[in-house]
């Protein structure tokens, strides 16, 4: 099987000077590209509000301003194909923001979210664990969100779990699908965590086993891109490490599952972890992934540079999503890099925890923000003057496990 190696980029580490964020993307691609890549994963990128750092979709049509312009990301796509790299996208199926105007259009608003007359506090919001419901003032009913308050849960089965899919729903995510698959020449997309498509309204609490074991996210993802063959990669929560990787790469027109667990099991140490990466590989539809913008840096898990990449490229993945900065040996940032404040204004899980009491202290190794600080570019050019450098050492791994020397 051919090897895949997708790079990952999170363009709030390009924010800062006259240079757009996308601009100062597009002159990294050489980098991208030198680390071995086959792909680049680019996201977010649609207008938000910011309050989930992208992920709380306001036009899935429209480019971030704060990133840059549609011309800006189409000169991105088009200098990643001159480098011979594909461009995936997120695509975010489970909700939006409440600034959507999907949310405040009085015609599909209750078809197209999920409402209760009341808060159904039973239900456990996956950020905080406090109540996934909240109010909605304009129509005095409650909508559910899963993850952050500004992050309204699409109703992707108004009939209930057993019936089909929000026709209305297949045809927009067909429509957004299409305009940047067709439009703006994306080779494909990366879904952002859709087993919360999985979800019953009709229950009474929130099971969380249901949203991950659940089969309803498959027939949607089915629908959706029935016309479309472009390069499809499924975030997904897998605790058997195997079975739901098997079923989402064999079910549906995913190419390939991220499974966002493998990499929380160091904490059990590195014996029961090498068993977990022995077990996850011999699935032909894993990639693996040790960072993301949803994770703090490897390293910062008490792991060597050469032991993490040991684990990526020595564990006989055939796939591997690597984020910026990774190449570096990037640790979390310090303190005075990333004060408590700046910390809780780059995650919204952090903030939300913070909010309910949680110690700020207690918080940091694992706060998402960790990975959300600026990336310093100055870096390659240092480490490209020494011989046993985490970037030298990286390269000579991965042209190792690409068959190149």
């Amino acid at each position: 099987m051919a090897k895949k190696l997708i790079y990952q980029l999170y363009l709030f580490g390009f924010l800062g000077g006259p240079q757009s964020a996308l601009y100062k993307a597009t002159k990294h691609l050489a980098r991208i590209k030198e680390a071995g890549a086959d792909a680049v994963w680019i996201g977010p990128i649609f207008k938000s509000p910011w309050k989930d750092h992208g992920y709380d979709i306001s036009n899935y049509f429209e480019i971030e301003p704060r990133f840059g312009t549609m011309a800006d990301f189409d000169q991105f796509v088009k200098t990643a194909h001159d480098y011979g790299l594909e461009v995936l996208i997120d695509l975010v199926l489970g909700h939006t923001s409440t600034e959507h105007a999907w949310f405040h259009d009085p015609d599909f608003r209750d078809k197209l979210y999920c409402w209760a007359e009341e808060d159904r506090s039973n239900w456990e919001n996956l950020f905080d664990g406090g109540s996934a419901w909240a109010h909605d003032e304009e129509s005095g009913k409650y909508y559910l969100h899963l993850f952050h308050p500004s992050q309204a849960d699409l109703n992707w089965f108004p009939n209930g779990i057993d019936h089909g899919a929000n026709q209305e729903l297949i045809w927009r995510f067909q429509t957004i699908a299409q305009f940047w698959f067709s439009s703006h020449m994306v080779d494909g997309f990366r879904l952002d965590i859709p087993q919360t498509i999985n979800k019953d309204l009709e229950a009474d609490s929130l099971k969380l086993n249901d949203l991950v074991f659940g089969t309803k996210a498959a027939e949607v993802i089915n629908e959706i891109f029935r016309d479309i063959d472009c390069l499809l990669v499924m975030e997904c929560m897998d605790p058997t490490f195997g079975e739901l990787i098997d079923y989402y790469w064999s079910e549906t027109k995913v190419d390939y599952v991220l499974n966002i667990l493998v990499k929380n099991e160091i904490r059990n140490g590195e014996e029961h972890f090498r068993d977990v990466l022995n077990q996850s590989v011999q699935h032909p539809g894993f990639m693996l992934d040790l960072e993301s913008h949803d994770s703090p840096r490897f390293i910062s898990r008490g792991v060597t540079v050469a032991e993490m990449l040991s684990y990526l490229f020595d564990s006989g993945a055939n796939a591997i999503c690597l984020y910026q900065g990774q190449e570096l040996g990037l640790d979390n940032p310090t303190k005075e890099e990333l004060p408590d404040s700046k910390m809780i204004e780059l995650d919204a899980m952090t903030k939300m925890k913070f909010d309910l009491g949680h110690d700020i202290t207690s918080l940091r190794p694992m706060s998402r923000a960790n990975a959300r600080v600026r990336l310093p570019i100055e870096e390659y050019d240092r480490q490209k003057n020494y011989l046993y450098s985490p970037l030298q050492q990286y390269k000579e791994k991965m042209q190792r496990w690409k068959g190149l020397v």
